[in-house]
This record gives C-alpha cells, sequence and structure tokens, in this order.
C-alpha cells in the first residue's frame, strides 16, 4: 500500500539515456540525449529504490532534477480539497502497479495534456452561439449550460460533472537503451456536489449555491468522457499518433463535498489496450471513514467500537484528555489500512517515551494483526513518534 505520498520523490541516481516523446518542449523538437545545436549532452536519471515501508514507482529525472508536468499546480487551482487530490495522485500508482511492474517502469509527471487544452476540457461545451463575442468551446467534457429561466435553474440542470483529468505516465527502457512511453494513467475526478455562484453585475458574487450529483450520474458520465479523452490522446495530431500504441488506464475517481475531513475514492477503472478500445469497466468499492463519527457508527460498527476502546486505553495514560482521530481506508467494506493522529501536551522526552510505548502496546492488543496501521504522535512542537505496524509484522517505532 501506498503510505505517503512523497516519499517517492527521495532519492540519490541510476543513470540512463535515452530518448523519450513528447519531453521536450515541442518548439524545441530535440532529443532529450542530444540537442540539435551540438550542447552538452543531458543525462536522463532514476531514482534507485529506497528502504522505505513500501515499494514505489522510481521517478525520471534529467540532469539530477525532477521535470515537472506541463500542467503542474493546474490541479490545485480545480480540486478543492487537498485530500482529494492526494487521494487521486496515490491511488492512481496504486492502480497503475496492477498493469505496470515497479521493476520495469518509471514514473514520470503528465506530458501530453497541455495545460491550456486541460482548462477547455474541463470547461462546459458550447457551440458557437452567434453572439458579438463569438465565444465557443467545442472541447468541453463538461455538459453545456442547461435550460431555465435563472441563471440557478439553468446551472442547476446541467451541473458540471467533471472536476478534473490528472495524466501519469510510466516508462520503460526499450531493448536499444532508449526510453519510451509505455503506459498512462488517466484519473478523471468527479464532483459529487456541483458548487457555483452567480456574478452579480457589479463584479461581485452571490452565495455559493450546491447541487448534488449521484453516484451513478458520476460512473456514467465518467465512461463518456474517458471515450473522448482516449480518441483526443491518439488522434493523428497528437505526437504523431505514437500514444495509439501506449495502454492506457483510465480511473474514475469521485470527490467528496469539500468539507469532508476524509478524501473520495475510486469508483471504477477500465483498460484501453494499444489500437484498441477501452475494456470492460470494473467497479471499485473502497472508502474513507472518520474516526469517531457518525457514519462510522453507522456503517462500520464493530470497527467503531474497536477505535472508541483504544482512545479509552489511551485517555487513561495521561490526567488530562488527549483527542484521538482517525482514518480508515476500506475495500469492499473491509478496514484496510488506519491512520491515527494523536495530538499530546509536550512535558519531557521520557514522558514522550513512555507514552509512545503505551500507545504501542495498546495496538496490539486492540487491533487486528493484518491491519495496516500508521501512528503519527505530534505536539505544538511538531511530531513526537511515530508507530507503524504492517500486516504480520512487529510494530516499527520511532521517537524523534
Amino acid at each position: 500500500m501506498w503510505r505517503k505520498t512523497g516519499i517517492a520523490a527521495l532519492s540519490s541516481f541510476l543513470f540512463l539515456t535515452g530518448c523519450i516523446p513528447g519531453w521536450e518542449p515541442k518548439e524545441e523538437g530535440v532529443d532529450i540525449d542530444q540537442k540539435e545545436d551540438g550542447t552538452e549532452e543531458q543525462k536522463v536519471e532514476v531514482s534507485p529504490e529506497i528502504p522505505s515501508l513500501d515499494h514505489y514507482y522510481r521517478s525520471i529525472l534529467q540532469d539530477g532534477k525532477y521535470i515537472h508536468g506541463v500542467t503542474r499546480g493546474f490541479n490545485n487551482d480545480v480540486i478543492y480539497n487537498r485530500l482529494d487530490l492526494e487521494r487521486l495522485e496515490v491511488g492512481m500508482q496504486e492502480i497503475a502497479s496492477e498493469e505496470f511492474d515497479q521493476e520495469n517502469y518509471f514514473f514520470r509527471d503528465g506530458q501530453f495534456i497541455e495545460k491550456n487544452e486541460l482548462n477547455h476540457w474541463l470547461m462546459r461545451y458550447k457551440e458557437a452561439s452567434g453572439e458579438e463575442d463569438g465565444s465557443s468551446n467545442p472541447l468541453g467534457l463538461n455538459p453545456a449550460l442547461g435550460n431555465g429561466e435563472s441563471f440557478e435553474q439553468r446551472e442547476r440542470s446541467q451541473p458540471r460533472v467533471l472536476s478534473n483529468i490528472l495524466e501519469h505516465n510510466y516508462v520503460v527502457k526499450s531493448d536499444d537503451g532508449t526510453f519510451r512511453v509505455g503506459g498512462m494513467v488517466i484519473g478523471l475526478s468527479m464532483n459529487s456536489v456541483y458548487y457555483f455562484r452567480q456574478k452579480n453585475e457589479d463584479g461581485t458574487y452571490g452565495p455559493w449555491l450546491e447541487e448534488e450529483i449521484p453516484k451513478e450520474t458520476s460512473l456514467e458520465e465518467g465512461k463518456k468522457i474517458a471515450e473522448k479523452v482516449l480518441e483526443r490522446l491518439r488522434s493523428k495530431e497528437r505526437e504523431e499518433g505514437a500514444l495509439a500504441n501506449v495502454p492506457v488506464i483510465f480511473a474514475i475517481f469521485r470527490e467528496n463535498p469539500r468539507e469532508s475531513v476524509v478524501p473520495g475514492s475510486f469508483i471504477s477503472t477500465a483498460t484501453a489496450k494499444p489500437k484498441s478500445d477501452i475494456g470492460n469497466w470494473q467497479s471499485i468499492n473502497e472508502t474513507h471513514l472518520l474516526f469517531p463519527s457518525q457514519s462510522a457508527t453507522e456503517e462500520q460498527r464493530e470497527d467503531a467500537e474497536m477505535f472508541n476502546q483504544f482512545k479509552e486505553d489511551i485517555n487513561q495514560f495521561f490526567e488530562n484528555y488527549v483527542g484521538v482521530v482517525g482514518e480508515g481506508y476500506y475495500q469492499n467494506q473491509e478496514l484496510k489500512r488506519l491512520t491515527l493522529t494523536i495530538p499530546i501536551t509536550f512535558y519531557s522526552k521520557t514522558e514522550v517515551i513512555a507514552f509512545t510505548q503505551h500507545v504501542t502496546d495498546r495496538v496490539e492488543q486492540r487491533f487486528p494483526a493484518e491491519l495496516d496501521i500508521e501512528i503519527n504522535i505530534s505536539s505544538t512542537a511538531g511530531q513526537e513518534a511515530l508507530v507503524v505496524k504492517e500486516p504480520g509484522e512487529d510494530p516499527y517505532v520511532h521517537v524523534y
């Protein structure tokens, strides 16, 4: 499982060279090995595997630097909840690992969907209206504005279903020593709630309005959008049609409402083999629950009770109340991973050590051995301790 998003970026280097389509700016049109003007050869590097609790893709580097995707920064602008974006990014790699093994494939941020292009894709579809500004957006993947007498009616009748599209590339080394894109994963991030507001004539905005979008709609519209994205990626105008030979995995992700303290979930995935249409869609049954919460008690009563018992054990250590918050990750209604956060008041290092030992003991006593658990103990000064319990393994403990 993928425990932390950032670990994958830690690296020293394994040196490799090769030519990968779409890596250099289009206006330069040069290979990654050698520029046409004879300037110094650039080094293409792959970050090596590092000792960690999980197995991550190694990342492609150039001249010792991480090369960002062409839509860098755009995702933060269009996805409101950072938890959703992190789950989307990490979950796409989890899905990729089922098809592209980490031994032979290397990760690369998306390089083929340009930022301006993506912006048009995420807007509403709009035919040429005949208005003075001549505005149109035939590339829009969100539905055209609906019918109605008021702004609110038009927006509610056709909510924007698509929030964002995230592209990941997976690179392999060819027999001749060069590199090529061996696979792609396209994440379609769908709204569960459409937020909108009207702009007034004086430039101010009215209050935020909301329209819920059923899960069935997210799934149905996501499948239609995937077909259109695949067609655009494999067009002859993009990389001279080279992406027709690349397998593309589509993953439909459904964001949680903005105020949610847990991320959304993937709901379906499918693969388009080289020169083939998208295959059968497979449902993904995953969810995240907050502990303690009413939803956790209603949906997973036994796990909620298990958490409460652990919380009571923890509060017996200090005279003052200690807040314990958990996030449970479920697959097919089964708890797979539990991440706990315990904020404490720092008094002394010896007390932190004793408390960490107590927490570790309670973890082994209260939770199943096959559960993946991470516990972060912190104070106002920062991180104080980390307890990690891998399935079937003894706990790993680190006091900072």
